[in-house]
């Protein structure tokens, strides 16, 4: 281990609440750094709260030089990650350092040292995912837009890749995130477009979220989103119990005129989740909701003014049809009579074609990007 740096496994409450903390230091004169939850920041890492750590496992570390804690990682193991994809991939995740190379390759170092445990005969490392792909995953690359993160996206220093790169670790794969604005300039194209659609499919009907039956609406977004998704690289099914967290999560601030079903009678085929980007009230909360966070929070969300585009799945044998047309133009009609200026569509596979094509018919520009990187982990000791 380089000399000056100790890294050291989180074992107390001292350490987890220095694991937590440690960003709300880095970006202490950041104004683009949105402050997370602290209390949300807990649940995701607390393997007694978050269902995913029924089918995963981790190991924390902090990286201290002269006793002050300058970094932090995840080592992370998902079972379901290495059934689905038939390898022996292991995660990172949760990564923040100071500008120190030395710092950030002990602590790659420590994280590859916990998985070879965590997961017997691990050949991969794999990160950043904030734990999992269903999560926060990627480093903001630099050269990006500028500008705070959009709701449940990353943000780092666009020096992280190099600290990455300098411990090792190369570009496995680079997501994308596309911003377009909310207006009447592309209506008109994409209106004659949702017409063809409906022609085409008079079986199909399209709806907003029925949030007084909303038990039954998460049932039929469970039917959807693994089936969709299940052939995408990375990607892991969501267990029910897993979906039932996050709906729990998401539930009080949903806008249900930006979240459609298609559907073949009772039947879905298709879902699409837009959330209004709450980043833009929680970058003046400081990452708490007391004493008077909730308050900002009440007042600030009528001012949010951008949507991020979420998820948006079909089945298979519905895909290439047009759905997403439809479902696009009527969140848009929603959105913008409700004042939203501009949507994110994030993310999504930078060789994802069938995605990225469609939203340039309403101007949907690329402008930022985030990569995940890997290192081989040698076997043997």
């Amino acid at each position: 281990m380089p000399e000056g740096v100790l890294v050291s496994e989180v074992s107390s409450r001292k350490d987890l609440k220095e694991f937590v903390e440690l960003p709300y230091r880095l970006y202490a004169d950041d104004p683009d750094f949105v402050p997370p939850l602290r209390f949300d920041v807990r649940w995701m890492l607390d393997p007694e709260k978050n269902p995913f750590w029924k089918h995963a496992r981790r190991t924390l570390f902090l990286a201290r030089r002269e006793g002050r804690v300058v970094g932090r990682i995840a080592a992370i193991a998902d079972d379901e990650h290495n059934r689905v994809h038939a390898d022996r991939t292991a995660f990172f995740g949760y990564f923040e350092c100071e500008n120190d190379q030395e710092a950030a390759r002990a602590l790659f170092d420590a994280a590859e040292a916990a998985v070879k445990k965590l997961l017997p005969g691990c050949d991969r490392l794999r990160g950043p995912v904030n734990p999992s792909m269903n999560d926060e995953v990627g480093f903001l690359l630099g050269g990006s837009d500028p500008g705070p993160a959009v709701l449940m996206m990353t943000y780092n220093p666009a020096w992280y890749v190099d600290l990455a790169e300098g411990a090792g670790l190369a570009k496995e794969k680079d997501l994308v995130a596309l911003l377009a604005p909310i207006d009447d300039r592309s209506f008109a194209r994409l209106g004659r477009i949702t017409e063809a659609v409906r022609r085409r499919n008079p079986e199909l009907t399209f709806r907003t979220i029925r949030m007084d039956r909303f038990a039954e609406e998460l049932g039929k977004v469970k039917v959807v989103y693994n089936a969709a998704w299940e052939k995408n690289w990375g990607f892991v099914p969501m267990t029910s119990d897993e979906i039932d967290a996050m709906a729990k999560k998401l539930k009080d601030v949903i806008y249900p005129p930006i979240i459609w079903f298609a559907e073949k009678g009772d039947q879905p085929v298709a879902f699409m989740l837009g959330m209004p980007d709450f980043n833009q009230v929680l970058i003046r909360m400081g990452g708490r909701l007391l004493p008077f966070g909730w308050l900002k929070f009440l007042l600030g969300k009528k001012k949010v003014d951008r949507v991020r585009l979420m998820a948006f799945g079909v089945l298979p044998e519905y895909r290439r049809k047009g759905l997403d047309a439809v479902c696009y133009f009527e969140g848009y009609k929603a959105a913008m009579a409700a004042g939203f200026k501009t949507v994110e569509f994030s993310w999504i596979l930078e060789d994802n074609l069938d995605l990225l094509k469609p939203i340039e018919v309403f101007e949907g520009k690329l402008y930022r990007k985030y990569r995940l990187v890997s290192r081989t982990v040698p076997s043997g000791s």
